[in-house]
């Protein structure tokens, strides 16, 4: 069968890339031929750009200037990064022709659409209609699924209630990543909406493995990852690095102008696993943060912001039982290792379930 993925795939952003690697490489795991169709909207694409021009409003004249030496002094860093990613996207993804609007190609038997926050109004500036299957040509046939699709689940109004009744219509097969959204979205459809696992998490181990690269480090060290910033995530690294007698490293997931060699700014997604891979404790902000820390089976502590978007990490620490380590951002903490045999069960049974909402979907 041929598949067709639409997902976030051109996002510099971590979890983007290797949540599509992950589906990429799962669905070739069932023999089936995969491409990710390359839909790229400006809102995802002009944020990671060498030069955007939004980065340089200002008031007025001279937070203009101050931020135009900011981009001019960030410039060698934005363009490192931006290769390190572009590597990632043109090597180990499977990329159809370039989309032009929404001129999607018709050549798939089945697509897939998912996983990510791709129904985050937030994020696609009002909802995108096309990761809701609105594509230039009749469906005749073809199959659409949603797989582990996400956005900040929360109360939604009756504009965009009625919005979801009809765009859900166009699937044969749904499915969500948070169980707060599936509560939110059910009454919704009369068509059953599974609960699935990201696909990194799906995925085999074996391909994370095969593609983390071992950082150039001789010491015990912690490391430190944020998507959504605050300043207790180094005030408890640093706080559990001298219990452990390790050094911290950051993993930024934006750039700014500090030079320390202890944070990375511009690490390529392979060596972003990898750091992971071999942390002595990892303290992150960050769903994939955490989600990678349990492939690895690392010790972690995910940081509760309170800030709207702890339901990705809430959901899965819970479904996981290892909801001990999503603690409050003000806690002082004493380190501890983590048993993952129960995690480790419960993530093979969520793994079973969700290969087989794949398959079935796939079959009809």
């Amino acid at each position: 069968m041929k598949i067709g993925i639409l997902t976030f795939h051109c996002a510099h952003n971590y979890g983007a890339v290797l949540q599509c690697y992950a589906l990429q490489e799962t669905l070739k795991s069932l023999g089936h031929k995969v491409e990710i169709i390359d839909y790229k909207p400006n809102y995802l694409v002009s944020p990671y750009r060498s030069f955007y021009s939004k980065r340089l409003r200002g008031c007025n004249l001279l937070e203009r200037v101050k931020a135009f030496v900011k981009e001019f002094l960030l410039m060698p860093k934005r363009i490192k990064r931006y290769n390190a990613f572009q590597s990632f996207i043109k090597n180990r993804l499977n990329l159809s022709r370039t989309v032009k609007g929404k001129d999607i190609p018709l050549q798939y038997d089945t697509y897939i659409i998912g996983s990510d926050q791709i129904w985050n109004p937030k994020i696609t500036n009002g909802f995108d209609s096309v990761f809701f299957g609105n594509f230039n040509f009749a469906k005749n046939g073809r199959t659409y699924i949603s797989y582990a699709a996400s956005m900040e689940a929360k109360i939604i109004d009756k504009e965009t209630e009625a919005y979801y009744r009809k765009a859900l219509m166009n699937f044969d097969a749904l499915s969500v990543r948070e169980i707060q959204l599936k509560t939110l979205l059910q009454p919704l459809t009369e068509k059953n909406i599974e609960l699935v696992l990201d696909p990194t998490l799906l995925a085999d181990k074996k391909i994370w493995d095969k593609i983390a690269e071992r950082p150039d480090i001789d010491r015990k060290y912690i490391l430190v990852y944020e998507v959504r910033q605050d300043s207790n995530t180094e005030r408890v690294a640093q706080q559990l690095a001298k219990e452990i007698d390790a050094e911290v490293i950051k993993i930024t997931a934006g750039l700014n102008l500090c030079y320390s060699s202890n944070i990375k700014q511009c690490e390529s997604p392979e060596k972003f696993i990898g750091w992971i891979k071999y942390a002595d404790c990892i303290i992150t902000t960050s769903f994939h943060g955490t989600a990678f820390s349990i492939i690895f089976n690392r010790p972690f502590y995910c940081l509760k912001l309170d800030d709207g978007a702890d339901t990705r990490s809430a959901s899965l620490l819970n479904s996981l039982s290892l909801e001990d380590r999503f603690i409050d951002k003000t806690s002082n903490l004493t380190f501890t290792s983590i048993d993952f045999s129960e995690a480790n069960k419960r993530l093979a049974n969520m793994q079973v379930k969700s290969l087989t909402f794949l398959i079935n979907a796939l079959e009809k």
